[in-house]
């Protein structure tokens, strides 16, 4: 049996995920926003890293919304040489067009520190696995962070359609703690 590689799961799932319709991404976002809020973890921390949606991500716009209304501090990322920072976002129109075309904090202010270990941070990728891992977009950007960070509890949000058995992984992949989807929340 061939083993599919990273690049052609990555591949494969974004054009499933690329077909649905704006729509429909909007009511699968809202549903997994609910889903997300469920959670514990989530609904107690104060400090939410959440990432800017892009392409056919998961829409995290009402995410920033509720957090903002349980006054959670939110944190977005921004691309500095080969790592994230994260900074504090307190209104949409402080994201402007970034790295690779994603919105990005341009004001620099607030930076996530030493309270970001008891952060949940909100993770994107491309590929899900019910194991616990995934794949993002091949620069390695969140796993260099997570990976500084361990006791940070990671959470991606995904689409069904991006969940699969298992990934090909590699000694730098960071597992989540859990994942959720429309669907269902999984847990590691």
């Amino acid at each position: 049996m061939l083993v599919e590689s990273k690049r052609d799961m990555r591949r494969r799932i974004v054009r499933l995920r690329d077909h649905q319709t704006e729509s429909g991404m909007a009511e699968l976002s809202e549903a997994i926003c609910r889903r997300l809020f469920s959670i514990e973890m989530v609904a107690k921390a104060e400090d939410i890293l959440l990432y800017a949606d892009y392409g056919s991500e998961v829409r995290t716009g009402s995410i920033f919304a509720r957090a903002k209304r349980m006054h959670k501090n939110i944190f977005y990322p921004r691309v500095e040489g080969d790592e994230l920072c994260f900074y504090r976002v307190e209104d949409l129109s402080e994201l402007q067009v970034g790295f690779h075309g994603i919105q990005e904090p341009f004001m620099q202010k607030h930076i996530a520190a030493d309270f970001i270990y008891t952060a949940v941070a909100v993770v994107p990728g491309t590929v899900f696995s019910r194991d616990g891992y995934r794949i993002g977009y091949g620069k390695g950007f969140y796993d260099r962070f997570l990976a500084r960070y361990p006791k940070v509890f990671k959470v991606g949000l995904a689409y069904e359609v991006q969940l699969v058995d298992t990934i090909p992984r590699e000694a730098h992949d960071v597992r989540l703690n859990g994942l959720v989807t429309e669907e269902q929340a999984l847990f590691w």
